[in-house]
């Protein structure tokens, strides 16, 4: 078996935090592996009562797959049932068609 095939799949997860809005930068895989990196960092975030806004930069991310998607909707969820709103932002051509296909990008705010 290569490398390749046999290394975990890595997230990197950057938390930026502003005044009232928090930006997590995702670089790598998003897939079952890495998904609850995300989630954890996600949960920080909503249980923070000064944050009115999220952004999720998804400029970075190589790999996205429904878990990944998974994600972004447990996010919206949780941050619309306490009025806060979710962006996804500079998603890939591919990620991108995969919001399109799957009608979440028009339930989450995509720039």
């Amino acid at each position: 078996m290569s490398d390749e095939l046999s290394r975990p799949a890595l997230l990197d997860v950057t938390v930026d935090r502003g005044a009232t809005s928090t930006t997590i930068l995702l670089a790598g895989d998003l897939d079952p592996a890495t998904a609850p990196t995300l989630a954890a960092a996600i949960d920080e975030v909503v249980a923070d009562p000064t944050v009115d806004a999220l952004v999720l930069d998804l400029a970075g991310l190589a790999f996205v797959d429904s878990s990944g998607l998974r994600a972004f909707v447990t996010a919206r969820e949780a941050l619309a049932d306490r009025g806060t709103g979710l962006v996804l932002r500079n998603p890939s051509p591919n990620t991108r068609r995969l919001l399109d296909i799957t009608g979440l990008g028009e339930i989450i705010a995509v720039e």
